[in-house]
């Protein structure tokens, strides 16, 4: 599916996504003033990600409440530190892109695609944020992990990281979170407001609203109209709103979007697979979280050596998520990346402050 609320692009974008980034336009020469945790990135401090590497072990795991099977996987390391990836959405499932992260002469990798994403299968209703935080600690357990040294998730994945490690407080050693997205009802409405994203981008969102005939609609009506089309049995209905979704997300996800690329994703609304209907159904119910009590719970979590980072001009999960969360961790490090966006395929300033912050904990 198209990331909306992650690291990657998914799996079909995967052929473009390299081409795209050399479009944009990164930050160099001196440093202007810095504040705590805020600072820009010369073109010779980028850092790149590992080499690709092949998982050492995968397999599926039956939920406890026996509604999905989850695929999971364990690259890297046996007798490294063993970190714990979650990626975005939700609903787009871990990619070998996720494994470049981390350095796997040091880490243990772990990554699952989580309910009904990439290859995990199950029944959709069966499909709540409290039942993946159920699924992370059921794969520790068969793992035999005693704890996650670290925890590792960008956008959604970042809001599940805080889930779990506020549940399980006891189980998470440090975390680095990027591309931050804490669901209250701004956050969520902010991408598909005419009043938020579509500020920038007005005549696209007029095109975006009008293929579910809601031009003019509030944004949870008109999260509520594509919930209810991306999840339809009519090929048709369910492609035509797929592939709208896909022409209106994904130029939020760079500086410079490309139309040439979003056109021929968009184009093959049938490679999205049922991604966008599960992130969809999620969005249109508040990512069955309450928000205030999730920035409540980190009190929990507010003694665990903590990175946030985030894109200085993410238009997808504004600043002011990362914000908010340092708020509640204040001694978690925050570093805002000047000239990025929400994507870190997209964005190698972003990307490479990601890698800095994981490789603190090598």
């Amino acid at each position: 599916m198209a990331q909306t609320r992650g690291f990657q692009l998914g799996r079909q974008f995967a052929r473009w996504a390299p081409l795209a980034s050399t479009a944009l336009l990164w930050p160099t020469g001196p440093r202007g003033p810095r504040s705590r945790g805020i600072r820009r990135c010369s073109a010779e401090e980028l850092r790149t990600p590992f080499p690709e590497i092949e998982a050492r072990k995968t397999g599926n795991l039956v939920t406890v409440d026996g509604t999905h099977s989850l695929y999971y996987e364990v690259s890297g390391n046996p007798k490294g530190k063993v970190v714990l990836f979650l990626h975005g959405g939700p609903g787009d499932g871990s990619s070998p892109k996720h494994r470049r992260l981390f350095d796997p002469e040091v880490f243990c990798i772990v990554a699952f695609d989580q309910r009904g994403a990439g290859q995990s299968v199950g029944k959709k209703e069966f499909n709540t944020t409290e039942k993946l935080v159920q699924d992370i600690e059921q794969l520790r357990l068969h793992l035999g992990v005693e704890s996650w040294e670290l925890l590792v998730g960008g956008s959604w994945g970042s809001t599940l990281a805080l889930a779990y490690s506020t549940r399980f407080p006891a189980r998470v050693k440090a975390m680095v979170l990027y591309s931050i997205f804490i669901p209250s009802q701004a956050s969520i409405e902010f991408p598909y407001s005419a009043a938020g994203a579509g500020l920038f981008f007005p005549e696209a969102h007029e095109a975006f609203a009008a293929a579910v005939d809601a031009t003019g609609a509030q944004p949870g009506e008109l999260l509520g109209r594509y919930a209810e089309r991306l999840a339809s049995e009519d090929t048709k209905v369910r492609n035509a709103a797929r592939s709208a979704y896909l022409r209106w997300i994904m130029r939020l996800l760079s500086l410079e979007p490309d139309e040439s690329i979003i056109e021929e994703v968009a184009r093959n609304p049938e490679d999205a697979g049922d991604g966008l209907a599960i992130e969809m159904r999620y969005m249109a119910n508040g990512c069955f979280v309450d928000a205030d009590q999730l920035l409540e719970e980190c009190k929990r979590i507010a003694h665990l050596p903590c990175a946030i980072v985030h894109g200085r001009n993410d238009l997808l999960c504004p600043p002011a998520n990362a914000w908010r969360l340092r708020q509640r961790l204040p001694r978690a490090k925050l570093i805002f990346v000047p000239q990025a966006g929400h994507s870190s395929s997209l964005a190698p300033a972003l990307r490479s402050e990601i890698l800095k912050a994981i490789d603190g904990h090598r």
